[in-house]
């Protein structure tokens, strides 16, 4: 008889304001893989992307675009390699403003720190 798992999704929010725009972050923990939400007070899903860790000789995690336009060197940011998992992100945050897109690496870093170890 085979061992029987439980599936297990834990959820962690948070929202943080950029300059006065407050941003919204979802953390949905699976078994060995995260699903990341980033967005506005509108809550769309946004364009996504996937990315693993590296196996086998690769020194880098590979990703690649889901939905949408190009996102993946976000989710290659987010550190599967370090955390050895799979990666699934959406950001609908449309903006092409660089400091919005560090604030977001910066919060999205400290918030994966606090729930994964």
């Amino acid at each position: 008889m085979s061992n029987i798992v439980e599936p297990k999704f834990l959820v962690h929010q948070a929202t943080h304001l950029f300059l006065s725009d407050p941003i919204f972050f979802q953390v949905t923990q699976m078994n060995k893989s995260i699903f990341i939400w980033v967005g506005r007070p509108e809550g769309r899903m946004g364009d996504m992307s996937v990315a693993v860790p590296p196996f086998g000789t690769q020194t880098g995690a590979s990703a690649t675009t889901v939905m949408g336009k190009d996102v993946s060197d976000q989710s290659k940011n987010l550190s599967p390699s370090k955390y050895k998992l799979q990666f699934f992100v959406s950001l609908d945050i449309s903006s092409t403003d660089d400091l919005l897109f560090v604030f977001v690496e910066k919060k999205l870093t400290e918030l994966l720190k606090n729930v994964l170890t």
